[in-house]
Formats: C-alpha cells, sequence, structure tokens
C-alpha cells in the first residue's frame, strides 16, 4: 500500500488576474521503501510538489494522504504533530538554528515530541555520529562547512525514525566534493535502514542511486520511471 498518495493536486499562488497556477492536477503514488527524485528546470514545480506531499503546504485543489492519514482533515495543531510524528526534512538552506550547537539542534524536534533532556541528547549524538560528525557535538553551524551543517541537518531528520524523509535541495549550496557526501550518505540511508526518502534535485547525477525518478515540467508529471 502507498504510503503517500497525491490525487489531482493544484496549487494556485495570487487572486484574480495574477493567479500563478504552479501545479496543474498531479497524481502520484509512493510506495514505503522507494528513494523518489523528483527532477525539472527552475520553475517545473518541483519544491511546490514536495511542499504539498510534506504537509508544509496545502493544495488549491486534491486530495493527500500519508501513511492512511488524509492531511486536509487536520487541524493546524494535528499537522504540526504529525509533521513532527512521521516526517523529516532537510532543506537546502540547512535551516539550523544559529545560536544552538549541533547536537542541540538535533535534540530541538525530540524535545517537541517529549523526550526527555538526557533521552534527547543519547538520541541526538547518536544520530550525529551515524552521519561522520563524531566531536563535533558542540559546534555551532557557523563552526561547520556547509558539508558539515548539512549533515547534521540530515542528523536532525532521521533522529526522530520518521517514516518518510523529505530532501528539497539538499545538495544546492554545496561545492561537488560535499554535494556527493551528502547523497551517499542519503543512499546509504536508504540502503540500510530502508528509509523512505522523496528529494528534490534539478543535477541527474545526484539521481542515479534513487529507485525512481519523476521528471516534472511546467506544474504536470511528464515522466514517472523506475531507476
Amino acid at each position: 500500500m502507498a504510503i503517500i498518495e497525491a490525487q489531482s493536486i493544484h496549487r494556485r499562488f495570487g487572486e484574480g488576474d495574477l493567479v500563478a497556477h504552479i501545479l496543474k492536477g498531479i497524481n502520484i503514488k509512493i510506495e514505503p521503501g522507494e528513494f523518489v527524485a523528483i527532477m525539472g528546470k527552475s520553475g517545473a514545480g518541483k519544491s511546490t510538489l514536495m511542499y504539498q506531499l510534506s504537509v508544509l503546504d496545502t493544495p488549491s485543489e486534491g486530495s493527500v494522504i500519508i501513511d492512511d492519514v488524509d492531511v486536509a482533515s487536520l487541524e493546524e495543531h494535528e499537522r504540526t504533530s504529525f509533521r513532527l510524528r512521521t516526517l523529516g526534512y532537510i532543506f537546502q538552506n540547512y535551516a539550523l538554528v544559529p545560536d544552538l550547537s549541533a547536537r542541540e539542534n538535533v535534540m530541538l524536534p525530540l524535545l517537541m515530541k517529549n523526550l526527555s533532556w538526557q533521552e534527547a541528547k543519547q538520541v541526538a549524538g547518536t544520530a550525529i555520529d551515524s552521519v561522520g560528525l563524531q566531536g563535533k557535538y558542540e559546534n555551532l553551524p557557523a563552526e561547520l562547512s556547509g558539508g558539515e551543517q548539512q549533515r547534521v541537518a540530515i542528523a536532525r531528520a532521521i533522529a526522530g525514525k520518521p517514516k518518510i524523509i523529505f530532501a528539497d535541495e539538499p545538495t544546492a549550496n554545496l561545492d561537488s566534493v560535499s554535494g556527493k557526501q551528502v547523497i551517499d550518505l542519503l543512499t546509504e540511508l536508504h540502503r540500510s535502514h530502508q528509509h523512505t526518502i522523496v528529494m528534490v534535485t534539478h543535477e541527474r547525477e545526484y539521481a542515479t542511486n534513487c529507485t525512481r525518478i519523476v521528471d516534472m515540467e511546467d506544474g504536470r508529471i511528464v515522466s514517472d520511471v523506475p531507476n
């Protein structure tokens, strides 16, 4: 059974003559354990689609069902709780809190899930170790390279054991070496833990290890094939 099912998704922004119709009737199913790359040129609608699938935005029309939950039926506080419980996020700008250490950044969503400080600290340390940043627990984001900051973001995404990880252009701000390290890390997470991963990228080489490639153009899916 699909872990994500989106039906007839439309997303419009603006009003009247200024409406921008970004998504135009998207239908997509994603099965548990898939590593899906959503690709397309700038403006194709790939990040907008990911925001609908990841419950960070609400479609203008259509439905999104995740893990058997119709997310449109949830109140805002229920959506927040659902995201925290079920989903993990990796953004292109890392989205780390600058005044918190690497470990504290990873602890933050764990504390929001009501883990004790000591338990959150232990889980965060294990997650940071798993992304190869042993000894960087107390570093502030400004004391880390871009690649290291993104690895902290990955640690934060996986620490709570989400059912689905969403990665929006996770290599966009990285050099080629750091970008490959991040993709290799996501690939290993998928292979070793069978995480369901949905990744937006415009770099075809970074989709090599994905199990499926979805190509978008002008707000529509134009190709959806196994890789």
